[in-house]
């Protein structure tokens, strides 16, 4: 069995193929050409009910590959300078069912969940956005900087974070030539002036009120992924268009969607469509450049196992010559 650890998936992913192979597989996922299940979470306390600290199991099959992502979930990892998830992917190839390769899951959700993004805000943001709100300051935010810049030419970036420091340190290290990049001190201060939104901030809480928003903003909701938290109030969500990865997944799991319906201000039948509809023209996308649209993002094994897959493909190709 083959190990591929995290040097490997970043010398041998790039940004753009990530941003293709998230395209094909959102499009397969819509036209049911692959399919699969909800993830499983087993919680580690001695009831086993899902709780904070948590075991994640994913398995899914694409054409030539099958597989499974394992995935640790401790919240309080980062005080003690540990992620909190990590996890490995396991390959076996479809023929004989044979393991092929055990896969840093880390740095395969940190280019995968950026470039599926970047496939929905290519779709449906408006083709100007020159100033980009990023809040968080961690893997997500390094990774969706690098993903937005991909497909639109952005200008500026304004970064909030929870802690003030953290958030100048990341603009200082994401300084670039032709991109003004600066920490803001309340996520109003980003949010307000922004084209594009991309948040990663793993807030519980809302980051994102309506009264903050320009009209034709374009959001990608990345950070929350339970159905009790979230990072846009109801107001945002209800009032824009609002397009999932797997729409199943996101009415079982995504607090900003399940939040916002709670609260009386929309159903899941106000939900637009799965970005792969959209991609397929089986889904409206943007109708006026005033639109607001949203992106909820949950991640899917899929998106896994075809990033995973194309790396242990590559690596292979590589070996043989």
């Amino acid at each position: 069995m083959k190990l591929i650890s995290a040097s490997d998936v970043d010398r041998l992913l790039d940004m753009e193929t990530c941003i293709e192979l998230m395209a094909a597989i959102q499009k397969a996922l819509s036209s049911g050409e692959t399919r699969i299940p909800l993830r499983t979470t087993l919680g580690l306390a001695e009831d086993l009910a899902p709780a904070a600290e948590s075991l994640l199991l994913m398995p899914g099959r694409l054409d030539q590959v099958f597989g499974v992502k394992l995935l640790s979930l401790f919240p309080d990892n980062p005080a003690s300078g540990y992620p909190a998830i990590q996890g490995v992917i396991v390959l076996f190839e479809a023929e004989h069912g044979v393991p092929v390769a055990l896969v840093n899951a880390a740095s395969v959700t940190a280019i995968r969940t950026a470039a599926a993004s970047a496939v929905a805000t290519r779709a449906l943001a408006n083709s100007h956005t020159p100033v980009l709100a990023l809040l968080g300051y961690g893997v997500q935010a390094a990774s969706h900087l690098q993903a937005m810049c991909a497909v639109r030419d952005i200008e500026t970036v304004l970064v909030w974070g929870p802690d003030p420091e953290r958030a100048a340190d990341f603009a200082r290290r994401h300084r670039q030539r032709d991109l003004q990049i600066a920490a803001v001190a309340h996520p109003a201060d980003a949010v307000r002036k922004a084209d594009l939104i991309c948040a990663v901030s793993a807030a519980s809480e809302p980051v994102i009120h309506e009264s903050w928003l320009q009209p034709g903003v374009h959001i990608n909701l990345v950070g929350a992924h339970s159905a009790n938290t979230r990072e846009a109030d109801s107001a945002t969500v209800s009032n824009a268009s609002v397009y999932t990865e797997v729409t199943e997944f996101a009415l079982a799991e995504s607090g900003d969607l399940l939040l916002a319906i709670a609260d009386g201000d929309m159903t899941s039948a106000d939900i637009r469509g799965e970005i792969g509809e959209v991609l397929l023209e089986r889904a409206i996308g943007r109708q006026s450049p005033d639109e607001r649209t949203i992106y909820i993002s949950l991640g899917n094994v899929a998106q896994d196992l075809a990033a995973a897959g194309y790396v242990y493909d590559v690596s292979e190709r590589s070996d043989r010559r």
